[in-house]
Parts: C-alpha cells; sequence; structure tokens
C-alpha cells in the first residue's frame, strides 16, 4: 500500500511538471564553415559532429544556439568591410541548414559578427536556408529582428541583440524595453539571445575574466519580460546568473567550431545548459551537460566535467550571492522559491486529494467542502485562508480573468447561495482559449478538476479571482 501511494505521489508530480514546465537547451557558437578564401575545403559532415549531443538537444522543447557563418552555396563576393584586423569570413554550403534541423535545434541566433560577411546576398540564402530547413532564426535588423512560435501549445517568442549594425542594438535600452515588453504581451515564454562581439580591431584576450559582463543589458530584459537571457560572443564560457527567478547565461563560448579555433585549456569547453522553466519563465532546476572540443570534431562528452566545474567556478566568482547552486558535476537548483514555485507545491498537494468526497462542513483529510479544502490545501504551506469562500474573496488581491496564474483562487455564486458560494484553485491557465482549469471540492463529483471553458454552469456563475501567493508585478 505504501508502494502504491509513493507511485500515486510521484505521478502527481510528474503531471503537474509535465503542464507547467518547458524544457530549453541553451549551446554556444555553431560554425561549422571554412575561412573564405582557404585552398582546401573542408567536406563536413554536420550530422556526425553533433552524434554526441543530438540526444540532448532533441529532449528539449526548444534548443537555442548562435550561427556562426554563412550559409551559402554560391560563389558570392565576400563583404570587404568585414576583413579587418583577424575577423575572418566564414562561409558553409546552405544544405547544412537540414543538418542543424536534424541535430536537434529549434532556434538560431543571427545577431553576430559574422551574419553580413558576404553581405545582404548571404543573409539572404542564411534565412531562407533555416526557414526551408524548419529552423526558427532571429537577430537580423528589419528582416527579422524576432520570431514567435508554438510548441505543445506554449507560444515562445525568440529575439536577439548584438552590437553589429546588422542586428538591433545592445546598447539601446529604449529599443530593447519596447521589443521585449511587446514579445512579452504576446507569449507565454521570452527567450532573449545577445551577441556581444568585440570589434576586429580588439586584441582579443583569451581569459575567463577579459571583458565586463553586460548585466545592465541582461537586466533590462528581464525587467521587459524576458524569461531567460543567452549570450555569446566571448568564445570562453561565461558566468551564470539568476535575476528575478529568471536565468541569465553571459556565453557558452564555442559550442561546435572543428576548424580553425584553439581549443587549449578553456576553450575547449563546449558546454551544453538545460534548463527547466515554470510556464510563467521563473526557473526550476536545470543541468550543465559538459563537452570538449577537438580539431575536425564535434563536441564530445567530457567525464571529468571540467565545463560544469569551470560555470560553477564564474558563477560563484562573479555572483557571489548567487542563488543558483551549481555541483561538480553540473546539477543546478535554485535557493529561491518563486511563488509558481510554491503553486507547483500547492497544486500537487491539491491533487494528491482527487476523488475524495464532498461532505459540507468539512475540511479534510478525507472529506472536504469548497473552501474547507483550499483552507486545507494552502495551510499545508503556512498560509491561512478564512474558513468560509465569502471570506476567502476579501483576501488576497483582485486579478483579472485574462491575467490568472496557477493557485490563484475562482470565486462562483451558487444558486442557492446570494454572492460568493463556491471556490477553487487555479490549476492552469490556457491563454490561447483565455480560459483555465481549476481544482475543487464539487457537489457531486468530490475533489475534481473542472475545464472553465467547456462549463456553462461555471462560465454563468463567475465571481472572480484573487491572488494569495506574491508573484511578481509585471
Amino acid at each position: 500500500m505504501k508502494l502504491f501511494i509513493t507511485i500515486l505521489l510521484t505521478a502527481c508530480v510528474l503531471n503537474i511538471q509535465a503542464q507547467h514546465t518547458i524544457r530549453i537547451t541553451l549551446a554556444g557558437e555553431v560554425n561549422v564553415g571554412n575561412n573564405y578564401g582557404v585552398t582546401h575545403r573542408h567536406d563536413t559532415d554536420v550530422a556526425k559532429l553533433f552524434d554526441h549531443v543530438t540526444p540532448h538537444l532533441k529532449a528539449a522543447d526548444v534548443s537555442v544556439a548562435t550561427l556562426g557563418t554563412v550559409l551559402i552555396d554560391i560563389d558570392a563576393a565576400p563583404n570587404r568591410a568585414n576583413l579587418i584586423g583577424t575577423h575572418k569570413l566564414i562561409r558553409v554550403s546552405e544544405s547544412y541548414a537540414t543538418a542543424l534541423h536534424e541535430a536537434g535545434f529549434t532556434a538560431l541566433n543571427l545577431a553576430n559578427s559574422h551574419v553580413a560577411d558576404f553581405g545582404i546576398e548571404g543573409i539572404q540564402t542564411t534565412t531562407s536556408s533555416l526557414r526551408a530547413a524548419g529552423i526558427e532564426y532571429a537577430g537580423v535588423k528589419a528582416m527579422q529582428d524576432y520570431k514567435i512560435f508554438e510548441h505543445n501549445g506554449m507560444k515562445c517568442g525568440f529575439i536577439a541583440f548584438g552590437t553589429s549594425v546588422h542586428t538591433l542594438s545592445m546598447a539601446d535600452s529604449t529599443l530593447i524595453r519596447n521589443m521585449v515588453t511587446s514579445l512579452n504581451d504576446q507569449c507565454d515564454i521570452v527567450i532573449v539571445a545577445f551577441s556581444n562581439n568585440p570589434q576586429p580591431t580588439t586584441t582579443y584576450r583569451y581569459t575567463s575574466h577579459s571583458r565586463p559582463l553586460p548585466i545592465s543589458f541582461a537586466h533590462t530584459c528581464i525587467d521587459a519580460g524576458a524569461d531567460i537571457v543567452l549570450g555569446n560572443g566571448q568564445h570562453l564560457p561565461q558566468p551564470l546568473e539568476l535575476y528575478r527567478d529568471r536565468l541569465i547565461v553571459y556565453g557558452l563560448g564555442n559550442f561546435c567550431t572543428p576548424y580553425g579555433v584553439s581549443y587549449t585549456g578553456e576553450l575547449g569547453n563546449a558546454p551544453l545548459v538545460e534548463a527547466t522553466l515554470y510556464a510563467d519563465g521563473t526557473f526550476q532546476s536545470g543541468h550543465i551537460a559538459s563537452f570538449r572540443q577537438k580539431n575536425t570534431q564535434g563536441p564530445t562528452a567530457d567525464p571529468t566535467h571540467e565545463a560544469a566545474r569551470l560555470l560553477k567556478s564564474l558563477t560563484s566568482h562573479h555572483f557571489p550571492d548567487t542563488k543558483l547552486s551549481i555541483d561538480d558535476t553540473g546539477n543546478i537548483v535554485s535557493t529561491s522559491e518563486s511563488a509558481y514555485a510554491i503553486a507547483m507545491k500547492l497544486l500537487t498537494e491539491a491533487e494528491r486529494h482527487r476523488g475524495k468526497r464532498y461532505q459540507m462542513g468539512a475540511t479534510g483529510p478525507n472529506r472536504f467542502d469548497c473552501s474547507g479544502f483550499t483552507s486545507y490545501v494552502f495551510a499545508k504551506f503556512g498560509i491561512k485562508l478564512n474558513r468560509m469562500s465569502a471570506a476567502q474573496y476579501t483576501q488576497g488581491e483582485a486579478v483579472d480573468r485574462k491575467d490568472l496564474r496557477p493557485g490563484d483562487l475562482v470565486f462562483f455564486t451558487r444558486s442557492s447561495v446570494r454572492g460568493v458560494g463556491h471556490v477553487g484553485i487555479v490549476y492552469s491557465v490556457d491563454k490561447q482559449r483565455g480560459s483555465f482549469k481549476f481544482i475543487h471540492a464539487a457537489v457531486s463529483t468530490g475533489i475534481t478538476i473542472s475545464d472553465f471553458a467547456s462549463s456553462a454552469y461555471y462560465i454563468k456563475r463567475y465571481v472572480g479571482a484573487r491572488r494569495i501567493l506574491p508573484y511578481d508585478k509585471e
């Protein structure tokens, strides 16, 4: 019996997490191209390069990286304005877009210093190849600053900024706020990528702390509504930060760059950050998968977990008061508990009682009335609710129906009761339908989950909602 209860509770947790989380995998720069003008052109098998990482990329709901090359077949004229200092022009066959898709990449950041290596023609062949392969992209100013796409009913917004004239500017805080806020209004999850590339004339020092982190930029994005921020441009892994319970990855270095770069020391690290976010974008947990690169090879698994240990060290160095806890094998947990995390625990507890019978005046644990059920569940987490549903309607703060979140209380009239006579807990929210599900103690069915949109009874009797949990104000 004890084993059965354990299995049931585990199933409840997995059910809640499946409905309320999204898994995003983040990688550094992907550049399998050749320097323009080289005598020997590598016949690269892109699919083979990603053999070791494809399972990780495909296990995610969304996998994001930076594309550090132009996809072009024709012998286009190079953009000689980009041939400054040590900057090299990079290109690779358009057919590689399909291989990148098959490797598991969902979206690519184009806002980097190589995007215009072959002028407007190279931009056009790159973007058309990615579209044909089914890969989302963002980061080309006036052509595709951002992209909105859907996955499993969740609408994702993807936008990229950079330092090139061909990208949205990282230095324009007003533009950043306006663009990210607009995406946040339209999407469930907003992913921001950036490429903080050094100028071609800059003398580049390959050390972990050679350049300041763009903290102000990343924080501006989160404040405007971004849920996760991924940086690029340092060639080296950079620290992680948890800001307002959202994850910022300041850079993951080179991920798959098999030709023409150094792989010595820290430069050989090619980490993947696998992040699980709650549906409101707050960070739940994650893992740093450690890989290394070698010349002419793609990233291969590193059993020593060097990349994870490096990111752990960098994070604690730059953010000594961080709420992220990273162990030596790459597991990441947050020591901060967001309102959404509390709501998930609360709903797991509520779902544990599904099927128990309704009884007027009962407060559990075996039978409940509606307000007895909500009081019982919230009390498990140290939150005291008033005993009666009408009195609970005076607690917390009022919430418009279009702004509901899991854990909110929703209230209804009953035909035999004037005013508030019934209460439930929001279980999930469907922004696309403008509706929600709620778990409650119903007279006829006991503890059950109801779909508001498909119930004429509850639609007719809806009174309002109250927020008890301290979600961030947006």
